[in-house]
């Protein structure tokens, strides 16, 4: 008996042209934070129709075809509520200002938060060493505080960027030519500083990373979520539907890397029962629980309904966004909480992948199973569940790997990023027995397989 496993990433949501790649996020992110306060409703065209429509033409035109946009209307108090929260989030803050070149993807944000980490860290080493000038002290605008003037600030950083994110992330803020350190981060005594308060500084980090993480979480809410309700009914078929057969009607289990509804509202509600699927093999109906998990947690709606108690509701956040390691030098300070393994455990959405089908020495029973990779990047930050999987077909008898891809180069960069994780000499003989095998996502061939 064959059983069909399906890993969705990105490119799922992608498919079905929903604004949720990194840049999506920050461009409409900057649209919000500009929108005018006094508006009584915000429409489809106030965050979709000016920057992001310059930037991907051919991405807004396919919303317009699948998506009825002009029944879009946004939440004006949850956007508001956004806009609030943008003003004073430093990650946010410092990633609308990097260009989009150098961040791109949600692997390159990822890859950007141990760069800062490791920037900071850095500083406070350095100060501790006293490779640099140390922040003088005097009166600027008429207050004594510790400061760096500007036009020298080459003589108290390693170089430009570390100056500027040291300021981006609230230990330095800016006034007329100064830097001005802020206080409830340094330990003085009189006009000398002993030390930066690490500790203290890696908290309020991580705490904004947090409220970002919340920000994102609404975004989905307010802003994807409208999507769903309002899909052209003549765009199912051969997207959903295909000759009255659903996608994903002979699948047995969905893992997904996203954190948005997707699935559960486009593939899920003609064929779920009491909350357990019910999966056709044959002429026979088998019934698995938790059919569908979300591997890094997903976006919830109901997460902030206490007001008066916004940081405890940030631990209510099911969302999982983080690092998937991080550097020797950051573990020796136990920055941990910036890793997805310790946000799994705390927020506790750390599910046992593949758990249903795993023994002790590989696959619980002599079934042959098919592991789908769909939309998914197979990067090398979700290296351990990719090697899991292909240990589980390699100790198997008949299970194989079929990876869709969209483009040829997509499918170049999901060989390269694959060859960066398992054994190339393995991916040959995958390659060469079939056990290996990338499918273009064209509709026929997705409702063939799955």
């Amino acid at each position: 008996m064959e059983e069909k496993i399906v890993i969705l990433g990105n490119g799922f949501d992608l498919r079905h042209f929903l604004p949720t790649s990194y840049n999506h996020l920050i461009c409409i992110l900057s649209e919000i934070e500009k929108l005018a306060i006094d508006k009584n409703t915000v429409t489809f065209s106030d965050l979709f129709g000016n920057v992001f429509k310059k930037k991907n033409e051919w991405f807004y035109q396919k919303i317009n075809e699948f998506y009825q946009i002009e029944n879009f209307n946004f939440d004006i108090e949850a956007i508001q509520s956004i806009k609030t929260r943008l003003k004073n989030n430093s990650w946010f803050q410092y990633f609308k200002s990097v260009d989009e070149n150098k961040i791109e993807t949600w692997i390159d944000f990822e890859t950007e938060i141990e760069r800062i980490l490791l920037s900071v860290l850095e500083y406070f080493e350095s100060f501790n060493r006293n490779d640099f000038k140390k922040p003088n002290f005097g009166n600027i605008g008429g207050v004594s505080r510790f400061f760096v003037p500007i036009d020298l600030d080459k003589e108290y950083f390693k170089n430009k960027l570390q100056s500027l994110l040291l300021k981006s992330f609230g230990i330095f803020s800016e006034y007329d030519r100064y830097l001005i350190v802020q206080e409830k981060f340094i330990l003085n005594i009189g006009k000398y500083i002993q030390y930066y308060k690490e500790r203290d500084f890696f908290n309020f980090l991580y705490s904004s990373l947090e409220e970002f993480i919340g920000i994102f979480n609404d975004y989905i809410v307010y802003i994807i979520n409208l999507f769903y309700i309002n899909l052209r009914e003549e765009k199912k078929e051969n997207f959903i539907l295909k000759d009255g057969k659903l996608l994903f009607e002979n699948v047995n289990q969905v893992f997904s890397f996203n954190y948005t509804s997707t699935y559960e509202n486009f593939y899920k509600s003609d064929v779920t029962i009491d909350n357990e699927f019910l999966v056709e093999i044959g002429a026979k109906l088998k019934k698995r629980e938790n059919y569908y998990q979300f591997v890094h947690g997903n976006a919830v709606s109901n997460w902030n309904d206490d007001s008066e108690n916004y940081i405890n509701n940030l631990n209510k956040m099911k969302i999982v966004l983080g690092v998937d390691d991080i550097h020797d030098s950051l573990k020796k300070h136990k920055l941990f909480q910036f890793t997805k393994y310790f946000q799994k455990l705390d927020k506790e959405t750390d599910y046992l992948f593949l758990k249903d089908f795993q023994s002790t020495n590989g696959l619980k029973s002599f079934d042959k199973y098919t592991f789908y990779f769909w939309g998914h990047s197979l990067d090398y930050s979700d290296r351990q569940y990719i090697r899991e999987i292909f240990k589980l077909v390699e100790n198997s008898n008949g299970s194989k790997i079929k990876i869709f891809y969209h483009s040829i180069s997509a499918k170049g960069d999901q060989l390269k990023n694959l060859l960066g994780i398992i054994e190339k000499e393995k991916i040959e003989r995958f390659m060469k027995f079939d056990i290996l095998e990338f499918i273009e996502a064209t509709p026929e061939n997705l409702f063939k397989e799955l």
